[in-house]
């Protein structure tokens, strides 16, 4: 297909060009005839000879000479000389001399000294022929000089003027198909041996593959020029209200290009899981490079929004939490029923009843406390599992006595909060784990009046050393080992998310305290 739209745009072009020159060439050879014979007819005039004679009768064989050298010399086809009478004194066919020109009516428009072209048949056939005026010394028309050419001799010089471009088009003709395949066969190695038909439609797959894509997608060059953009680009630039001046004349504007691209192009460096802050919303970025024959040709960059991300790690860390208590629970009480059931076998009545009573009062002075402290029933049953949880564990979960928690409604943010009091409770339990005291303290408060939350979770581990504080909420870090380092993540994004401050004080030897404050106005509806 490429190929023949090739030798197409080759041929046309020749026809046009050959039409153009072919009455170009006419033209010019039209224009030449008609100078030729008017030059010759004016010469022919004026001789002495033709002068002198014209006027003689019978005609003067001198002037039939003259005529003869004259059409040798210059290739016309006939020179008749006439007289005012119009009686021909030279002719090549020598038999009509002396006799009356064969079309009166147009010689003696030159009988009034004007010259004139026709075109008309004579004795010699169809021919094209010019008249002019013969005039003595005394400037007196004496008669007139007809010179032309038959059609035939034109007809001659026309084809003999066409060959030559004629055997220049087929040449170049030749030479455009020659070129045309080769041009074609290059195209086809530079497209990939696709078609144009094929072309669109890869590219139009290319469009709705690349807008299908989840994440948003964003190409440039280095001088900032956007080549190519997916639908959720734009969706995520709108959603950070940065769509108005993000992109201008296909150029990416040099704020969001130096947060997206840094100076990847400087370094030559591709950009993994780095974290974006546009408009107050986190964003995952990957850059890599782009290149053509070994040259930095652009970059493309792919964003996901990491509130969803975040939101899948709260509800993957709540739904463990959530298990773990659970277990530690179904562990503990699993404990108790043996521990009743072997005293039974044995026969042990009374101390079955004593045991059954402590249990009693231990789980109602448990209770009582947290319920006492805790009155958000959500989070007191959440505090007595993980109590039961960490016991299981080797390691005692203390409320503060300061604590305090009324029975508001927080709506959506209760499970935020449950999370990020498992995720710093999980924490400070694998923080006591080599330690002799493995004590874990947890003081929760909402304060109406500075209408504000606060969790504080404190360990007796070993501490954080002061290099590693810095890293501790970052995405992925962790000293414990591979997939980890996803909770703390979690839980500075949860109080980013509410506008919140988190602190972190951490001793050598002495342990670790994490401390969370985030804002919240509650209005009791009975108010």
């Amino acid at each position: 297909m490429t190929t023949l739209l090739v030798l197409l745009s080759v041929l046309a072009s020749l026809i046009a060009s050959a039409i153009l020159l072919d009455n170009y060439v006419l033209e010019r050879e039209h224009r030449a005839v008609k100078n030729k014979i008017a030059n010759v007819a004016r010469m022919v005039a004026k001789d002495i000879r033709v002068i002198n004679k014209v006027e003689d009768s019978p005609a003067d064989p001198t002037i039939q000479d003259y005529a003869n050298e004259v059409m040798d010399a210059t290739g016309v086809s006939f020179v008749v000389v006439l007289d005012n009478n119009l009686i021909r004194k030279s002719h090549p066919d020598e038999s009509v001399i002396g006799g009356t020109f064969s079309n009166v009516k147009d010689a003696s428009k030159s009988l009034n000294g004007s010259e004139h072209y026709s075109r008309h048949i004579g004795i010699l056939g169809e021919g094209t022929r010019f008249f002019t005026p013969i005039w003595n010394e005394e400037g007196e028309q004496i008669g007139i000089v007809c010179v032309g050419y038959v059609q035939q001799t034109i007809n001659d010089e026309l084809w003999n003027a066409r060959k030559n471009l004629y055997i220049g088009l087929g040449c170049g003709l030749l030479v455009g198909i020659i070129g045309a395949l080769y041009l074609a066969r290059y195209l086809k190695k530079v497209l990939l041996g696709l078609e144009p038909k094929q072309i669109v439609a890869h590219m139009k797959e290319k469009e709705i593959i690349i807008d299908s894509v989840n994440e948003a997608i964003i190409a440039v060059s280095p001088e900032r020029k956007v080549l190519l953009e997916n639908v959720n680009f734009n969706n995520l630039l709108n959603k950070t209200e940065a769509a108005s001046h993000a992109i201008h004349d296909g150029y990416l504007s040099e704020k969001i290009f130096s947060l997206i691209f840094d100076n990847v192009f400087e370094t030559e460096k591709p950009i993994a899981n780095r974290v974006m802050v546009i408009n107050h919303l986190e964003f995952i970025v990957n850059v890599q490079l782009v290149y053509i024959d070994k040259n930095i040709y652009g970059a493309v960059a792919t964003l996901y929004d990491q509130s969803e991300l975040q939101h899948l790690i709260r509800e993957l860390s709540g739904t463990e939490q959530y298990i773990d208590s659970l277990r530690a629970q179904n562990h503990k009480f699993m404990n108790q029923l043996h521990t009743i059931l072997g005293l039974i076998e044995l026969e042990k009545y009374a101390d079955v009843h004593h045991f059954v009573r402590v249990l009693n009062h231990n789980y109602h002075r448990e209770i009582g406390f947290v319920t006492d402290k805790i009155k958000s029933s959500a989070i007191a049953g959440f505090l007595l599992g993980k109590t039961s949880e960490l016991e299981e564990q080797g390691v005692t979960l203390t409320i503060d006595e300061d604590s305090h928690f009324p029975a508001i409604k927080i709506g959506e943010m209760l499970h935020d909060l449950l999370l990020s009091m498992g995720i710093l409770i999980d924490n400070a339990k694998e923080a006591v784990q080599n330690s002799s005291k493995k004590h874990v303290t947890l003081f929760l408060k909402y304060d109406a009046d500075e209408g504000v939350i606060m969790i504080e979770v404190q360990d007796t581990g070993s501490g954080i050393e002061e290099h590693v504080l810095p890293k501790i909420f970052e995405r992925g870090y962790s000293t414990k080992g591979e997939n980890r380092g996803y909770g703390l993540d979690a839980i500075q994004s949860i109080v980013t998310h509410y506008d919140g401050l988190i602190d972190v004080q951490s001793k050598l030897g002495k342990g670790s305290s994490f401390r969370i404050e985030v804002p919240f106005k509650w209005r009791n509806e009975d108010d």
